[in-house]
């Protein structure tokens, strides 16, 4: 049985749904097995987004896969196409298909760019009579953007018409730079373009608005073409004229090629180019009536982008108030449950192997991941399943023919892990599934923050807590008595220190063991604790020692505490069966502002031992 790999970005978008939909088709027919590793691009601008978004390449084992297939125009995120294709040719022995990006390294399968350019520039000459027609490119450094200058350039020459420096605009096929294409167009008194072809259908629109914000009517007067027929080009108004490529077709081309390649034939062996149709349009003046079906998708559209924002405004809102692992998973199955579904499998970092590395960051995930929940539009399954990342799911979740989309769950480049998502129905995804992902992702990060906190605060706790009595130990004192004594200098503010010393633990560890001399000791302890007052606190500072610190300024009531201890301590022995008696020595001391705190501590132990000298406790008589 075969499986393929799909790298591709923002699955959720018009151009890569269309190639996933060619491709589930073919797989499908044959009963391949799909994996669609997709991720959403660097759109935040922390360059660290960027770097967890890119994470996507290291989580599964590419020598697993018996096809690659590489929609590298679609990752935006610097790098990433690069890195990924370096680990391809490293470690993979597999074809390896690229999509409508030009990479001699592997088989490519590409749009025409040159024909439909020159059609379109023909279109405006020999239709419409233009003749100055301005251009705006794509990247530079980008093959398809240079074609289709190229064909531009030479249909201009062809018809005998001069092309200057001004008619010439870069562009990056995105949708920010239409006023600066126009002030270029029109710089130091150039005349007004008739028409402006496009490179594409992004820079097109954002032609398009800079016009209409200058009041400049389209298509009276300038005309505006695009490349590739997206939706928003189809429902814009008036429609955009533009050139139709069938990626729907390129993804079904796609695995017919990696089929001809593992049957030894020639990769491109009866299959044809993909489709490219002209549609001219409103914006060039070819068609003046509404298309009424336009509206409609616009309207639509405009009623799913509403809906999708409040959807995610009170999604957020909604897991920043979760305050567990379940309650994520509730809620998240909630607001998901919009886009229909089959199954939804969180998979997160083994934690005992993520501490043992130096990071589980943008190129290291664990080599074990642990599966956390099955989601399933009616319910949540928690678990607790461990597996070898490289097999992306535990084996009884996995089956042949299946059909799976991986996306990142990461903050920044702090990577926790991934979701599986299985679906029949992925443009049900469209409007929802990236804020989703990224809901639960930064739930995901607010919850490890609590537990690091939680456990550091345990450590703490531990830190501070005499191991065998439970009550706090000499660190925890000190801190006590310091903070208490630098607000005795401050404000004035008496307090009480009380030093208590367990009489005949030696001779209880000499003659009925260590074990016994060590129940003494928390007996002890426990009284202390349940007498050091709603403001004291009872430490034990070493061996046989306890220190008390109450914060009060009456003599009378700490002397009232030392009498409520020695009358514990008798009651001890009158109710426990013990061959020997509890007791202790006591002494204290007020601390004020006029005796250091050394001082103030030597006198409460001189106090003590004034009591202990000549005791012999610890025997019973005979």
């Amino acid at each position: 049985m075969k499986k393929i790999a799909l790298f591709i970005g923002g699955v959720s978008a018009e151009y890569p749904l269309e190639v996933v939909g060619g491709i589930i088709e073919e797989v499908r027919k044959r009963g391949y097995s799909l994996h669609v590793f997709n991720n959403f691009g660097a759109y935040n601008s922390n360059v660290f987004y960027g770097y967890g978004e890119k994470s996507i390449i290291h989580i599964p084992d590419l020598r697993s896969y018996d096809g690659i297939i590489l929609a590298g125009d679609t990752f935006n995120v610097e790098e990433m196409y690069e890195e990924l294709t370096d680990i391809i040719l490293r470690e993979v022995g597999c074809p390896v298909i690229c999509l409508r990006r030009e990479d001699s390294r592997f088989h490519c399968i590409l749009a025409e760019n040159y024909a439909p350019i020159c059609e379109m520039v023909r279109h405006f000459i020999r239709v419409h009579g233009f003749r100055r027609i301005c251009f705006m490119s794509g990247k530079r450094d980008m093959s398809d953007a240079r074609q289709r200058l190229q064909a531009y350039m030479d249909t201009m020459e062809e018809n005998g018409l001069t092309v200057t420096e001004h008619m010439i605009f870069h562009g990056d096929y995105w949708k920010k730079k239409g006023e600066e294409a126009l002030d270029w167009f029109m710089a130091d008194g150039e005349p007004m373009p008739e028409a402006i072809v496009c490179a594409n259908d992004y820079m097109a629109i954002s032609i398009c608005d800079a016009l209409y914000m200058r009041g400049i009517a389209v298509p009276d007067q300038v005309s505006v073409s695009g490349f590739d027929d997206v939706e928003e080009a189809r429902v814009s108004i008036p429609s955009l004229t533009s050139v139709r490529v069938d990626h729907q077709d390129m993804g079904r081309r796609a695995v017919l090629m990696l089929e001809n390649l593992w049957q030894g034939r020639d990769a491109h062996e009866g299959i044809d180019s993909v489709k490219v149709i002209g549609k001219y349009r409103g914006s060039c003046g070819c068609t003046k009536s509404i298309d009424t079906e336009s509206v409609k998708k616009l309207f639509h559209h405009k009623e799913e982008l509403q809906n999708a924002l409040y959807h995610a405004t009170t999604m957020f809102v909604d897991m920043e108030n979760t305050n567990s692992f379940k309650s994520l998973m509730n809620v998240g199955r909630a607001y998901i449950s919009a886009s229909r579904f089959e199954r939804i499998y969180v998979c997160l970092c083994d934690e005992q192997e993520r501490q043992g590395e130096e990071a589980a960051m943008m190129n290291q995930y664990t080599e074990h991941m642990v599966l956390r929940n099955v989601m399933t539009m009616k319910e949540d399954i928690l678990c607790e399943e461990r597996f070898l990342r490289k097999d992306l799911l535990p084996a009884v979740y996995r089956s042949e023919g299946e059909i799976l989309y991986i996306s990142v769950l990461h903050e920044r480049n702090d990577c926790f892990g991934y979701i599986v998502l299985v679906t029949d129905s992925p443009d049900e995804l469209k409007y929802h599934f990236h804020n989703w992902v990224c809901g639960v992702s930064m739930s995901l990060s607010r919850l490890q923050m609590y537990q690091k906190n939680e456990a550091l605060n345990e450590m703490r706790r531990q830190y501070a807590k005499d191991e065998l009595t439970g009550i706090p130990n000499r660190r925890e004192m000190e801190r006590v008595l310091q903070k208490r004594y630098d607000r005795l200098r401050h404000s004035g503010e008496e307090f009480f220190v009380i030093s208590v010393d367990m009489d005949g633990l030696k001779y209880i560890n000499d003659h009925y063991g260590h074990m016994e001399g060590d129940e003494a000791l928390k007996a002890l302890a426990e009284i202390l604790a349940e007498e050091q007052g709603e403001k004291g606190i009872a430490a034990r500072i070493g061996g046989d020692e306890f220190q008390i610190c109450m914060d009060i300024r009456s003599k009378e009531i700490v002397e009232a505490r030392i009498a409520a201890i020695r009358r514990r301590i008798r009651e001890f022995n009158e109710k426990q069966v013990k061959p020997y008696e509890l007791s202790a020595s006591i002494g204290y001391a007020c601390c004020d502002r006029n005796v250091p705190l050394p001082n103030c501590l030597q006198q409460a132990d001189k106090n003590m031992y004034q009591e202990k000298n000549g005791k012999k406790h610890a025997r019973k008589p005979e």
